[in-house]
């Protein structure tokens, strides 16, 4: 075992019921057990989905520390862990980021129908309960715990944390979002929503060399945010019946509409009128309704008739936060990457940090301990 000195306690924001403030406690360090890691977070922003967790709208295992967006510096390896997910050596004091979940790669999902993210033994960073040993199953915190089947990542020293943090997970389910609607050079496509999933889809959408890459909103400041990072054409939809928006998209591709588009605004409202601006043969990713009752209505044949795909993704695989990395450090010239991060808080000011992520005046709000 491979060891830096650390202290015998650490500090966690550590959330006992939806709705309430969450609490600084000191737990104690854990021993590091064979395969396993344990990291010292260097910087952990805010997911939509830890906002939803925290004001009651999905479920989670209490007590919890929430975060999974995390960058960390390796404190301690245990025995047989040698190299990240990609066969880089690592070492103590090597910079990672890691997946969302550990699957176990033996389950009927992980081996048979290559969806690890839904294994059936699936543990969660920053969803898990954390009441017993090792504590520490959540960014929101001085340290973080990895298991054996967490895909780590060695982050190169070009990007640096608010360039990475948020690659895990908003970059990688945008990566994997993009790849499941089979995005192709000179596509033209719709993004539903210019929040930190949106950006990041604009920007892929531009290095991949899609042609119109339309991004709707309901915010001017977050529209004029997106052109910065590949967006060709904005529209703001406050004012806007679907008739109207269908209209405009069509008048952008020559009478067509979208090759495809990705919803990542979190509303279900958006999911009908994302299907009538694609073209036929169309295909709508759905990413942003990560919560329960989000429900709409739709003419089931349009689907039919005109071929439409309507597809769910939830999570990433290993491959995609890679990808994630590598397009961040290919594209660090091109795109302030590290401009999504808006604001920061200590870990003491937690609190505060959730309010404004929650108030949606940030793109990402950061935590650093």
């Amino acid at each position: 075992v491979r060891i830096q000195m650390r202290p015998a306690t650490a500090r966690a924001a550590v959330m006992l019921n939806p709705r309430h403030p969450l609490k600084i406690v000191h737990d104690p360090q854990p021993t590091v057990a064979p395969g396993c890691l344990l990291v010292k977070v260097s910087c952990c922003t805010i997911c939509g989905s830890d906002v939803h967790t925290w004001l009651g709208r999905r479920a989670s295992r209490l007590p919890t520390i929430l975060g999974h967006e995390i960058v960390g510096t390796i404190a301690e390896m245990g025995a047989g862990v040698h190299a990240d997910a990609g066969d880089k050596p690592l070492s103590v004091g090597d910079r990672i980021t890691w997946t969302i979940m550990d699957s176990c790669g033996q389950c009927y999902f992980c081996r048979q129908k290559g969806l690890p993210m839904k294994c059936r033994h699936l543990k969660k960073y920053g969803h898990a309960a954390c009441a017993d040993p090792p504590h520490f199953t959540g960014g929101f915190a001085e340290y973080c715990y990895l298991t054996p089947g967490t895909g780590v990542i060695k982050l190169p020293d070009t990007i640096n944390d608010l360039q990475a943090a948020p690659a895990n997970c908003a970059l990688a389910t945008v990566v994997a979002g993009w790849e499941m609607a089979a995005l192709k050079p000179f596509d033209n496509v719709l993004i539903l929503g210019a929040g930190a999933l949106g950006i990041y889809a604009a920007a892929l959408a531009a290095f991949y060399g899609c042609h119109k890459i339309i991004a709707i909103d309901q915010l001017d400041q977050r529209l004029e945010f997106i052109r910065s990072f590949g967006a060709t054409d904005t529209l703001n939809v406050h004012h806007m019946d679907t008739t109207n928006l269908v209209r405009e998209v069509k008048k952008l591709t020559h009478g067509l509409g979208a090759d495809s588009a990705l919803e990542v605004a979190g509303s279900a409202d958006l999911i009908p009128t994302g299907l009538k601006c694609l073209r036929t043969g169309g295909r709508l990713v759905e990413i942003g309704n990560s919560f329960p009752d989000a429900r709409f209505s739709y003419d089931a044949c349009d689907l039919v008739w005109r071929r439409l795909t309507l597809t769910g993704l939830h999570n990433y695989d290993t491959k995609h936060l890679q990808m994630a990395v590598d397009f961040l450090d290919s594209a660090k010239n091109r795109f302030c990457f590290e401009n999504l991060v808006t604001h920061w808080f200590q870990l003491q000011e937690v609190n505060a940090a959730l309010e404004k992520a929650a108030s949606g005046a940030a793109i990402r709000v950061a935590l650093l301990p």
